[in-house]
């Protein structure tokens, strides 16, 4: 402890101040890069523009929540979520959304499923026609 103690706590305050602003940094890098593969696999038709305007705003959220954390707080209050602080509000959301993904991946696997019965169908009716047409 120095002469004087507030002075310890302003060091103590700016050491937590580095680490929080390390993690934003290392957040803000991640969000860019995630945001130009989402960029990428549409410009190379992997995904649908639906699909990369969803990612975009999930992403663009992300860094906005890291680099005004307090907005949180606001929007959870202002939600009606009274005793609850931001990152409650980000949890519930990120809860929500994976139980949404979730439920996307199980419509398109159950088409995916449908789509390759169908084939299979129109494959073995095929070699079925060419065997009664193959006198051999």
């Amino acid at each position: 402890m120095g002469k004087n103690g507030k002075i310890v706590y302003e060091r103590r305050a700016t050491k937590a101040h580095i680490r929080i602003m390390i993690i934003q940094i290392i957040t803000v890098i991640t969000v860019i890069y995630l945001l130009s593969r989402i960029a990428n696999q549409l410009r190379r038709k992997q995904i649908t523009l639906k699909e990369a305007l969803l990612w975009g705003l999930v992403w663009f959220g992300v860094g906005v929540v890291v680099l005004y954390p307090k907005l949180t707080d606001q929007l959870a209050t202002y939600i009606g979520l009274q005793s609850a602080k931001g990152i409650d509000l980000v949890v519930y959301l990120a809860v929500g959304l994976v139980f949404y993904l979730v439920f996307r991946i199980f419509v398109r696997i159950e088409r995916m499923e449908h789509d390759i019965t169908k084939i299979v169908r129109q494959v073995a009716l095929k070699e079925e026609e060419s065997d009664t047409n193959d006198p051999n």
